[in-house]
C-alpha cells in the first residue's frame, strides 16, 4: 500500500539511525523511481563551450547503467586545434566499495577514437582547424551538422523515458523552423508545438513515430545520427514545397499584371 513517513526531529527526542536511513534513502529512492524508465545520456546541464583553447563542461547530471553521476562544478580541458576529428568523452571508472560507501567516478578527456559503448559516452565531436575558432552556438537547425570548427552534439545521448534521444536544443531548433516553414499540416503543427512545450524533451518513441508517418520509415532502431537525418529530410521537403508555393503565387501575380 501507498504511505508516507517523514522523521521529525524534536528538541531532547533522541536521533535514531532509523531516521537518518529514512532522510538517505527518500531522495535516492525519488529518484531512482523517476528515472527507472530513462535510457543512459545526459539527463540536464552538461552545456559544452569554448574560449581560449579550452573546453569548459557545465555542471549537470548523467544516467549511466541505472545510477545517477552528478558534476556540481563546471569541468575545463586544454583545447588546441589539431585538424581532425576529435571526441569530446566521458570514461565510467569501476565501483570503489569502501566502509560505509559507495562511489564510482568518472573521466573526462578528448581523443580521437570513437568512444567505446561498453564504459564511455560522446559529450560531443568536433574538428577544430589551425587559426580557427571552436564554435559553440549553433545558427540554424543544419548548423548542428557543421564538419568544420563547430560543436557537433547530434551523438550525443540524452537520457528520456523510454531510452536515448537527441539533445533537447536540437530538437527545439527543429521545431521553430517547422514552425517557421509555414506548414499548415495539423502533424507538423502538433508536434512542434508540444516539443517547444516540454524545452525540446521528447521521448524517442514520440520522434520515430513522428518519422514513421512523415518518411514512411521505421526509425526503431536508428541512431541519434540517422534521427537527424530523418528531421533534417523534414525540413528539406518543408522548404521545397514552400519554394514551390511562392514561385506559383509569383507566376500568377505577374500573369495579372500583363
Amino acid at each position: 500500500m501507498f504511505q508516507y513517513d517523514y522523521p521529525q526531529f524534536e528538541k531532547k527526542r533522541l536521533l535514531r539511525v532509523e531516521m537518518l536511513d529514512k532522510l538517505r534513502d527518500y531522495p535516492k529512492n525519488y529518484l531512482d523511481l523517476s528515472l527507472k524508465e530513462y535510457g543512459d545520456g545526459v539527463i540536464c546541464g552538461c552545456k559544452i563551450t569554448w574560449d581560449n583553447e579550452r573546453l569548459s563542461i557545465n555542471s549537470g547530471m548523467i544516467y549511466w547503467k541505472k545510477n545517477l553521476y552528478f558534476m556540481e562544478q563546471p569541468f575545463v580541458i586544454d583545447c588546441k586545434a589539431e585538424d581532425k576529428v576529435r571526441y569530446l568523452k566521458v570514461q565510467f571508472m569501476a565501483e570503489i566499495r569502501e566502509a560505509g560507501r559507495i562511489t564510482a567516478n568518472t573521466r573526462i578527456f578528448l581523443e580521437d577514437k570513437k568512444p567505446d559503448p561498453s564504459c564511455e559516452m560522446e559529450l560531443c565531436r568536433f574538428r577544430l582547424q589551425e587559426g580557427a575558432r571552436l564554435r559553440d552556438n549553433h545558427e540554424n537547425f543544419q548548423d548542428y551538422s557543421t564538419a568544420f570548427d563547430t560543436l557537433n552534439i547530434i551523438s550525443q545521448p540524452y537520457g528520456a523515458p523510454g531510452g536515448t534521444t537527441l539533445n533537447p536544443c536540437i530538437i527545439r531548433q527543429f521545431s521553430k523552423e517547422v514552425l517557421r516553414s509555414g506548414t499548415l499540416d495539423p502533424f507538423d503543427i502538433s508536434f512542434s508545438t508540444v516539443a517547444l512545450a516540454n524545452q525540446g524533451h521528447v521521448a524517442p518513441e514520440i520522434l520515430q513515430e513522428y518519422l514513421l508517418v512523415r518518411l514512411e520509415e521505421d526509425y526503431s532502431k536508428k541512431s541519434n545520427k540517422e534521427i537527424y537525418s530523418g528531421l533534417s529530410e523534414v525540413l528539406r521537403t518543408r522548404r521545397n514545397g514552400e519554394i514551390k508555393r511562392t514561385q506559383g503565387n509569383q507566376g500568377k501575380r505577374g500573369m495579372m499584371l500583363l
